[in-house]
């Protein structure tokens, strides 16, 4: 029996396979906390903010693909928070419809109109 121990916990399959599932867990921990922190930010008066927002889907992509798993590796990115992370940065570069140019420009400059400062 001690040979056979021996032999598994002295191998490369098992240093292989417990990279596999360091990489893996680590990725799907991250993963479920981010789908717990976006159920939790459904309510207006709690907000959590998750430190890695990307990561867990990521390391999960990373892991199937070490493992050999090609396509599957795309499950990772359904990760809630790398869509919301990318809606942020379109909605972040979209231009405002609804300001007027002087608007606009009062912000970038960070005073307000000319008008109002007159009838003070």
């Amino acid at each position: 029996m001690a040979e056979f121990f021996n032999g598994l916990f002295n191998s490369e399959t098992a240093d292989t396979i417990s990279g596999y599932v360091l990489i893996f867990g680590t990725g799907l921990f991250l993963y479920i906390m981010n789908i717990g922190i976006l159920i939790n930010n459904r309510n207006p008066k709690k907000k959590w903010v998750s430190m890695a927002p990307p990561l867990g889907g990521l390391l999960i992509a990373v892991g199937i693909l070490i493992a050999g798993g090609g396509w599957w590796a795309l499950l990772g990115l359904t990760d809630p928070s790398i869509l919301v992370f990318v809606y942020s940065i379109i909605k972040g570069r979209a231009p405002d419809k609804n300001r007027t140019n002087t608007e606009k420009e009062n912000d970038e400059n960070g005073g307000s109109d000319e008008n109002d400062k007159s009838d003070k």
